[in-house]
């Protein structure tokens, strides 16, 4: 299953937004990975908690793991995309949006070591 883990403030903007950046993500993801499904989560934290450079920060992390391979050109259409419409609906700059993408075939349960 493809997975995207949303760390946002739980007092910003993202956060007043949940619920269509969510159906965002859900269209993006289906659109760009012809029709895949993705299973996403919100980790809503406390305002002073978060930090970039040390220093706090206001932005989001949309952190991403797909399963099986995706070319250059994919990756950047999509991480492109998460962006476009996070600015869109929040206001945000792309300064504020940290997307990645981890490619993973098979995910070690809660269980497995991740190097056995």
């Amino acid at each position: 299953m493809n997975t995207i883990s949303c760390l946002v403030q739980a007092e910003g903007v993202a956060a007043q937004h949940q619920s269509e950046l969510e159906q965002a993500l859900r269209t993006n993801h289906a659109t760009q990975l012809d029709g895949a499904e993705v299973d996403i989560s919100w980790r809503l934290v406390e305002s002073g908690l978060m930090f970039t450079a040390g220093a706090p920060s206001s932005s989001s992390v949309i952190a991403c793991i797909l399963n099986g391979p995706t070319t250059l050109t994919q990756r950047e259409t999509y991480m492109r995309s998460i962006c476009d419409f996070w600015t869109d609906i929040t206001g945000c700059t792309d300064h504020e949006i940290v997307v990645s993408i981890s490619e993973i075939s098979d995910l070690p349960t809660s269980h497995e070591s991740v190097n056995s």
